[in-house]
């Protein structure tokens, strides 16, 4: 069994050193009788969301299909099972692979990971949870400080898309939040509310601990949150609505989130959106500053 993260984290380093068009995978992926939207596949590629384990195979057999036909050199994208991989035909192309304490490698040699859907034995967030143990939680902390967001204070490239997408909802207030080992950092705010707070008082926090988008209409309705110091106090949050970011290999580091002292409904459409504008977040943080 291969875990959901290492699989996704195959089919993006596939479709990357193949140079294949997003699009093209997301056409692959329907033909072959995939039910999820261009969006979804491309969100998966991106490593912005999370698919069940039919449709991640769905995804690695067109990657795998484009890499034949284009008689590409590159490594395939994974299967979840052994079996899945034996059916495809295309178990030639796999690399086995091999996790270590730095991340993510590749390994020519003949291993198989000991790993199990859940148990997070090969140190990456396990499928389906929202809990990190603790070996987790040091790589995800450890890729966010690798990443260096902490160490270059306020971007333009960030504030640009805060301020995009504060005007798109027409909320008081957005933000891009990274989730430290006890604390939340603002990265980047277009609004009054958001603020450095420590773990316990961030719902940003909250959002980091599951690969959804979270959604709180009005929060003095919700049993979960009407308690909450920033909403019973200042800024009296009601509306909140955010959506993890993570890095190249999967870690979440933080959110992208939109915040009113007005409750408002928060419809499909809108989380859509707001995937959408996290996507741009997502893309900078993978790209990097410009040099």
């Amino acid at each position: 069994m291969t875990d959901a993260y290492l699989q996704q984290w195959t089919a993006l380093e596939a479709t990357r050193a193949a140079g294949i068009a997003l699009e093209q995978v997301a056409r692959g992926y329907t033909a072959l009788g995939g039910t999820h939207d261009g969006f979804d596949v491309e969100g998966y590629l991106r490593g912005l969301t999370r698919l069940p384990r039919r449709d991640r195979d769905l995804i690695a057999h067109a990657i795998n299909e484009i890499i034949d036909s284009t008689g590409s050199m590159a490594d395939g994208a994974h299967y979840s099972t052994d079996r899945a991989a034996i059916s495809s035909g295309f178990e030639d192309y796999l690399r086995p692979l091999v996790t270590d304490p730095d991340g993510y490698g590749f390994d020519r040699r003949a291993l198989r990971p000991h790993v199990q859907a859940g148990n997070g034995s090969d140190g990456g967030p396990a499928d389906g949870s929202s809990d990190l143990t603790e070996d987790q939680e040091f790589r995800r902390l450890q890729a966010l400080y690798t990443s260096g967001l902490l160490d270059t204070g306020a971007e333009e490239r960030f504030d640009r898309l805060t301020a995009r997408t504060r005007e798109w909802f027409g909320v008081s207030s957005s933000s891009i939040a990274l989730i430290a080992e006890d604390r939340q950092v603002i990265k980047s705010l277009a609004g009054p509310i958001g603020q450095d707070l420590p773990l316990e008082l961030s719902l940003c926090a909250v959002t980091v601990t599951a690969d959804r988008t979270l959604v709180i209409p009005d929060a003095l309705l919700d049993a979960s949150y009407r308690d909450h110091p920033l909403v019973t106090g200042g800024p009296r949050v009601r509306l909140y609505a955010g959506h993890p970011l993570t890095t190249l290999e999967g870690w979440r580091i933080g959110s992208l989130c939109v915040m009113d002292d007005k409750p408002r409904d928060f419809t499909e459409n809108d989380v859509r959106d707001l995937r959408a504008f996290a996507q741009l977040v997502q893309d900078e943080i993978w790209r990097g500053p410009a040099a």
